[in-house]
């Protein structure tokens, strides 16, 4: 397996998507996932439940993943007790990163889909975003490969993907 992984925004759903369609492989997201099985959104089932709930149920399903080739991930996903050695042992990863600045953008260009995120200005949404990320990067630099996604396409990142010394 295949797992992608790194903040929201940066790409991990649209690069799986079109590896997946373009290798003809199976593909899931986490989220997606989620949503489906709990007829809910995150941030639904965030607002809900809490974190410590969602993060349960969202390691809970990445330990049920069986017979997909790629699993874009949640992005706090790889955060939550041992997921990150769950990822390493059962598959290769691929860290996607972007920088603030990019991310900021990205995140802007879809707030329909993050109302968390709508409610405040860029200056808070972009200390949020660098806080984030400055808690998670211990995580995301265990994965396999890292690909530095600023300015590039999806079909430049699955060149980049397709370069790898990986089997799908």
């Amino acid at each position: 397996m295949i797992y992608l992984i790194g903040f929201s925004g940066v790409g991990k759903t649209s690069v799986a998507k079109k590896l997946a369609k373009d290798l003809n492989l199976k593909y899931i997201d986490t989220d997606e996932l989620i949503e489906k099985k709990y007829k809910a959104s995150i941030n639904k089932i965030f607002e809900k439940s809490g974190e410590i709930y969602f993060r349960k149920i969202e390691s809970d399903i990445l330990k049920k993943i069986k017979n997909i080739n790629i699993v874009s991930c949640g992005g706090g996903l790889p955060c939550y007790k041992n997921n990150m050695d769950f990822i390493n042992n059962f598959g290769r990863n691929i860290y996607l990163k972007a920088s603030e600045d990019e991310l900021l953008n990205r995140l802007n260009m879809s707030l329909e889909k993050r109302p968390l995120l709508k409610k405040k200005n860029d200056e808070e949404k972009y200390n949020y975003i660098k806080n984030t990320i400055r808690k998670r990067e211990k995580y995301y630099i265990r994965a396999n490969y890292v690909i530095e996604t600023d300015g590039l396409t999806i079909n430049d990142v699955l060149t980049k993907i397709n370069s790898l010394p990986i089997t799908f």
